[in-house]
């Protein structure tokens, strides 16, 4: 099953508008199926059997028998199955007897291998769903699930009514396991305290919901040191401790659900799901804000490094040394002691003279910047590092640099702050662990004060690089964490990697998989050696190709381009989306169902226009005249379920896909995507300049 069909599963009545694609796809029939077909005594018999096998094939369940059947869908079959098809008819008005037209539900469903759902079946859909709500909430979403399962499994797909009340009894499970083993590891009056919290005003008069959700207004070091606060507030509340076996989707779905409502609101939701919405609010702000300050951290890193680079004018001061060179031959000028030894004297210097300037070296630039960051950024780095060496950092290693180095800043800084002074030694360079042979020198300088600044920075600088290669990860994160957290642990890998491969048709052992590259690869280097030696490129330290003639248009090409301008004409945006929307129903699987009216279709599209432009929902209500900001805001949390949006975006492709023209298209693994990026304004926190445009904008 392919991901445009889903918008078809369980439908009771044949959509109205089914394309050409749609008519051959479904209600094209094999031998088999023509022959119980040709078997049926009339031809309004073979019509309505055709009918129920192109309709199961479609919908995964039996066709409603007094919905109106399409007289394109009636014409498509006569043609088919050689019959004269009726302009108007409903399934109901082809049997006499509704006894036949049940033995052709059985007959179709014999000839797709479709059967009703029995009750072991149910039990594994209902642990499908079960493992499926930990990932989606949405219960329209969570049906389409499960018609797709059914589907895959051969499985007769029943009514809505049923499939809700699945889909409602797993929700209502998961919330009262993940409330009771939330109870069980916080505790009542951890989580007492946990409500009453989010309830409370600030200095400000925002409540601590709604600061602690707050994004950063932008990248400066008053947002970082907010960042800092709501982390130690978060501490404070021993949110760090708990919750580590929730999944991701599961905290980030019941916390979005709790941030869209005012905290008075959020007080009034009953049980459990109350409790599960607090300790998935607090666990996600704390992932979420981890992630907000590290990436700042980075920013402030590097605008550390650059304000340093840009002071560095030029890595030799040319003026000083003429004027050491200067002062040197102004000693020579002056009356030697002894009149004869005048020439050989001068001499002397002179040669000794040029040799130090010989052997005299310019210093690097990136030596310059080192120093420079010493002398200027001690207050800015010392002050990231005292806030940074709180949070949990870990490695997969025994022993990181990073990690070891951040302890002996930890200790020299908490041991000053007892003493109350402010002059820092370092111990013994020799245990110091090494940040990099660029900073040794530095490190090891006789001025102790120096040594130490340059070590803080050395820290901070790799600190940034161990969490960018990933030997340095955080727990308390959603991007930094460690890469068993991010993608699959060993544990569970060993348990499901067969499914994966199976899914991707690779095979489990890497020899096989290698075969068909190695053989790739002799194919590629001999065609290589083939046009070598046909003078087609040429082979020194690299491999040049000869430059391809530019070849001129010929006038059949010139002549269709006109004929493919002359057919189409000008086509407006709006054409273009209704048009791909009735091929692919990217409105229904963004949806969960048929849209119900016109307003509910226009705000799927505003939905999209407005994440796609960069634009607010008053700046879009101003283009829709129909819709109104407040109608929209709501709309564009549906593009929020990044597998919704890319379900239907998967159906747009595979529309795109069916056109002939897609094969010159290339391959979609030798695509690039480089550079791409978004304008935006320059308030938001991630926005950087796009080295292009010269814009503010934020990397895809």
């Amino acid at each position: 099953m392919q991901s445009w069909q889903s918008s078809l599963l369980g439908l009771g009545a044949i959509p109205r508008d089914l394309s050409a694609f749609e008519l051959n796809a479904f209600f094209t029939f094999d031998a088999a199926e023509r022959t119980a077909i040709d078997a049926c005594q009339t031809g309004t018999h073979k019509l309505g059997l055709a009918l129920h096998i192109g309709f199961l094939r479609l919908s995964g369940r039996h066709l409603e028998p007094r919905r109106i059947v399409p007289a394109v869908l009636w014409r498509h079959l006569g043609t088919q199955i050689g019959v004269t098809a009726p302009e108007l008819a409903s399934l109901k008005a082809m049997y006499a007897h509704s006894r036949t037209r049940e033995q052709h539900q059985s007959v179709a469903c014999k000839m797709l291998g479709v059967v009703p759902m029995r009750e072991h079946q149910r039990r594994a859909l209902v642990t499908a769903l079960r493992e499926e709500v930990k990932r989606s909430g949405d219960t329209d979403q969570l049906i389409v699930f499960a018609r797709g399962t059914l589907y895959r499994w051969k499985l007769l797909i029943p009514r809505d009514r049923d499939l809700r009340a699945l889909v409602s009894s797993a929700l209502t499970e998961l919330e009262q396991t993940t409330s009771a083993m939330i109870l069980d590891e916080v505790g009542a009056p951890r989580l007492e305290k946990w409500r009453s919290s989010l309830l409370q005003s600030r200095h400000d008069s925002q409540t601590w919901q709604s600061w602690l959700w707050a994004a950063p207004a932008k990248h400066s070091t008053r947002q970082i040191t907010e960042a800092f606060e709501r982390i130690e507030q978060l501490f404070a509340l021993e949110v760090h401790t708990t919750l580590l076996e929730l999944s991701d989707w599961m905290v980030t779905r019941y916390a979005r659900r709790l941030a869209a409502r005012p905290p008075s609101v959020g007080a009034r939701i009953k049980e459990p799901g109350r409790t599960v919405e607090t300790a998935c609010f607090l666990r996600y702000c704390l992932l979420s804000t981890t992630d907000q300050l590290l990436l700042m951290v980075q920013r402030r890193i590097a605008d550390i490094a650059r304000n340093a680079a840009s002071a560095v004018t030029e890595p030799v001061s040319w003026a000083q040394r003429y004027k050491t060179l200067l002062a040197e031959l102004t000693v020579l000028v002056a009356p030697p002691s002894s009149p004869d030894l005048v020439a050989i004297d001068l001499r002397t210097q002179l040669v000794a003279i040029v040799e130090d300037q010989t052997r005299l070296k310019a210093p690097s630039r990136a030596s310059l910047i080192r120093e420079q960051l010493i002398n200027t950024a001690e207050a800015a780095v010392r002050s990231l590092l005292a806030a940074l060496i709180v949070l949990p950092w870990r490695s997969d290693a025994v022993t990181h640099p990073v990690l070891d180095a951040l302890q002996i800043l930890r200790a020299l800084y908490e041991r000053a702050s007892r003493s109350g002074r402010h002059e820092r030694v370092l111990p013994d360079t020799k245990s110091l662990p090494q940040l990099g042979a660029a900073w040794r020198g530095a490190i090891n300088a006789p001025d102790k004060h120096r040594a130490f600044v340059a070590f803080e920075i050395a820290t901070l600088f790799a600190l940034r690089r161990a969490m960018r290669n990933g030997s340095v990860d955080i727990a308390l994160s959603l991007s930094f964490r460690g890469r068993a957290r991010l993608f699959i642990p060993p544990e569970r890998w060993k348990l499901e990697s067969s499914r994966h491969y199976a899914r991707l048709s690779l095979p489990t052992r890497p020899a096989e998989f290698l075969q068909r590259l190695i053989a790739k690869v002799c194919a590629g280097a001999r065609a290589v050696a083939d046009a070598a030696r046909r003078g087609e490129i040429s082979i020194d330290d690299e491999l040049h190709l000869s430059a391809l003639p530019a070849q001129d248009e010929t006038p059949e090409v010139t002549e269709l381009r006109k004929r493919f301008d002359a057919r189409i004409g000008s086509v407006q945006l709006p054409e273009v989306i209704l048009a791909v929307d009735a091929q692919v129903r990217f409105s229904w699987l963004m949806l969960g169902r048929e849209p119900r009216n016109a307003d509910e279709l226009l705000m799927v599209y505003a939905d999209i226009m407005a994440h796609g432009t960069s634009l607010s929902a008053a700046e879009c209500s101003r283009m829709i005249p129909q819709l109104s900001a407040t109608g929209i805001r709501p709309a564009m949390r549906w593009a929020t379920d990044e597998r919704r949006l890319a379900q239907a975006s998967q159906a747009v492709l595979e529309f795109m896909h069916r056109h002939p023209i897609a094969q010159s298209w290339g391959r979609a693994d030798l695509a690039s995507a480089d550079m791409i990026s978004m304008e935006t304004t320059q308030r938001v926190w991630q926005a950087r300049m796009d080295p292009r445009r010269n814009t503010p904008s934020v990397g895809i």
